[in-house]
């Protein structure tokens, strides 16, 4: 391969500073904000390797290879988690895939076709999307395509460079250690051996590198299958592989039709990805792609042709036999060998003009680049990056928040609504709040429950979307309003006091407020919400720092074995005596508001609904505690009583 000219050297550079440009600009509009997945594996990969050093396999979510998270580890232990040492590792992936894009295409091609493949990606939606998210994705394409690289050297070159076996193990190992698409490379590199290299060819060195490649990996294979439910990735995808075992091909037919089409038709359906179904190219491109994929077959004769087809449908083929179909992140092995197959066709046109005559190559190729930069740029920047539910899924109303609470120094105190009530709201909240350690947010689900901070009116920060229990919202609707950033509503809520007829007292007549659960949390009052539902209100107070574990940060769905619920629930059942004196039980466990954001002083008002239970029944009373749901502990009062036994008045 002739060496870099003057022009390959500024359209190279142009290319890559295009490319470093496109995955660091606007960052924390694009995402909007963090998803689960970002935090998880920041939080619960990345930082547990600072704490406890290199692992060589997660059993959590569904199991996750280490080596993206050990490579960021130290980024984050320079930087701190932020947006930007959380996202700067894609990046710099992102912006690797596209230079060894370069380098393949040029070795396989030609220089034009290298370079604009390059560019293709550089400015493609699908590349932007995993050079922009902090998930591990995109940190196995450049080991992909490095293994890819050396490989078609060691195979086609008369004599590889010594460097050809090297490349190839730690490209190898690299792509089965960062993301479990690279566990096809073996297949594809096997399946390469007799459809590219001359059988005069000695093969030898290229089965030693693939050899020591696996055997890199191998460790981390032989962890994940000792651990019991810790590879569970692949067989959880693989819906429609378990319905054609069963005699079923319909959903396997289906997935592949789909996917066959996500170039021209239907693509990624998941909003976390993709404008829901916008295929990968626009219909001018589209046909472009179906052209050179066409040339490519008729030249199939051309070992350059039989390595692409094969790279391509390698690189789709799981998302044809898993869901979602036409998925991005599984069928991310494909990415360059799509933008190189449309390219393709210009390593036989010419570059440079003859005298008096367009220079076609050049022309096509820049075309090529701006009709899909100028389709896709601002389908990402702007369609995707400010959909409202994209905005949901990456939490770009906890942002704005952020932004809001760190521009007013003056708010020490306040409760946040969650619709998913889960621990990552908080998490990425806390993140993007940064070094503002005085903020200490209450979370609550403002279905069921509010947080009064200090028992004093609290500013109360509630996501505009998702349902609101119909006393808490009359109780908002009568709260002032205030400054509210985007996506948000915001009022200052004083604390509901409890009614005239509420309840203060035990069956036994002792007062609620002189039997603390643990010293730490106690009942004050009980009460009927008026409506057709039995619905029933509880006062808390929050008195002393509350007894529970040390929090912890569990990747979703847990390693085998691991409890990722809740440390602290209430458990609550109304017994309603019929006419005939008999007892009926109905109940309604739960603690809707976080506990380990409680600090005494705190008071609650908690809903319970008790949907199959009539109203207000003549007689009837609520047996109500606390417990631990992972060791079935109960909390007690001082004298030893674990439960209260509270009458009700019809």
């Amino acid at each position: 391969m002739s060496r870099l000219s003057t022009a390959e050297r500024i359209g190279l550079i142009a290319v890559l500073l295009l490319t470093w440009g496109m995955r660091w600009g606007a960052l924390m509009e694009s995402p909007p904000g963090w998803r689960d997945d970002d935090l998880i594996e920041l939080y619960t990969f990345s930082a547990r390797i600072l704490e406890e050093g290199p692992q060589i396999y997660f059993p959590g979510a569904s199991g996750h290879e280490p080596l993206f998270h050990t490579l960021r580890a130290p980024v984050l232990a320079v930087a701190g988690i932020n947006q930007a040492s959380a996202r700067w590792p894609s990046a710099v992936a992102g912006t690797l895939a596209v230079l060894l894009t370069w380098a393949l295409g040029r070795r396989m091609f030609s220089v034009r076709t290298g370079l604009t493949g390059a560019a293709l990606v550089a400015v493609s939606f699908w590349g932007l999307m995993y050079s922009r998210v902090a998930i591990r994705h995109i940190g196995a394409l450049p080991w992909m395509v490095l293994a890819l690289y050396w490989g078609w050297r060691q195979l086609r070159d008369r004599r590889p460079p010594p460097g050809a076996l090297v490349g190839l193990a730690l490209g190898t190992a690299g792509a089965l250690l960062t993301y479990y698409a690279g566990r096809l490379m073996p297949v594809l590199l096997i399946a390469a051996w007799p459809l590219v290299a001359p059988r005069e060819r000695r093969w030898q060195r290229y089965l030693v590198g693939l050899g020591l490649g696996v055997a890199l990996a191998a460790p981390m294979f032989w962890a994940a299958t000792h651990i019991p439910g810790a590879d569970a990735r692949v067989s959880e995808l693989a819906i429609p592989i378990h319905a054609l075992l069963e005699g079923d091909p319909q959903p396997m037919l289906q997935t592949a039709w789909t996917t066959l089409g996500m170039f021209h038709a239907r693509g990624d359906p998941e909003w976390l990805y993709n404008l829901y179904e916008r295929p990968v190219f626009g219909p001018a491109v589209a046909a472009g792609f179906y052209t050179a994929l066409a040339l490519l077959i008729v030249r199939l004769r051309a070992p350059r042709s039989r390595f692409l087809l094969l790279w391509l449908a390698a690189g789709l083929s799981p998302a044809l036999i898993s869901l979602p179909p036409s998925s991005y992140g599984h069928t991310i092995l494909a990415l360059p060998a799509v933008y190189l197959v449309l390219a393709s066709p210009l390593a036989d046109a010419p570059f440079h003009a003859r005298p008096g005559r367009v220079p076609m190559g050049r022309t096509v190729a820049l075309l090529l680049v701006a009709l899909v930069a100028t389709r896709d740029l601002p389908a990402y920047f702007v369609e995707w990056s400010t959909a409202s539910m994209v905005g949901f899924l990456y939490r770009a109303d906890y942002r704005a928040l952020s932004r809001h609470l760190q521009a007013r120094p003056e708010i020490g105190d306040a409760t946040v609504g969650s619709l998913l009530f889960g621990p990552w709201d908080k998490v990425a909240l806390a993140t993007d709040l940064g070094g503002r350690d005085r903020m200490k947010p209450r979370w609550a689900d403002p279905h069921r429950a509010l947080i009064f901070a200090g028992g004093a009116p609290t500013p109360t920060y509630l996501q505009q979307v998702g349902r609101r229990e119909s006393a808490i919202a009359a109780l908002l609707a009568a709260s002032p309003a205030i400054e509210a950033p985007p996506g948000m509503d915001a009022y200052r809520v004083a604390p509901l006091p409890p009614p005239a007829d509420a309840v203060t007292t035990t069956v036994d007549g002792r007062l609620l407020r002189t039997l603390p659960f643990q010293g730490a949390l106690v009942l004050d009052a009980v009460a009927w919400l008026p409506g057709a539902d039995a619905r029933i209100a509880t006062w808390w107070t929050v008195l002393g720092p509350l007894p529970l574990p040390e929090e912890e940060l569990i990747p979703n769905p847990p390693p085998p074995g691991v409890y990722n619920g809740p440390r602290l629930k209430v458990f609550a059942h109304l017994v309603v005596t019929s006419e005939e004196g008999c007892d009926d039980t109905f109940i309604d466990d739960g603690l809707w508001v976080d506990p380990y954001s409680l600090v005494p002083g705190d008071t609650i008002l908690q809903i319970h609904h008790f949907d199959t239970a009539p109203q207000r029944p003549a007689e009837s009373s609520l047996v109500l505690g606390l417990y631990d749901p992972l060791e079935g502990a109960r909390w007690t009062t001082p004298s030893g009583v674990d439960h209260l036994d509270i009458p009700l008045a019809p």
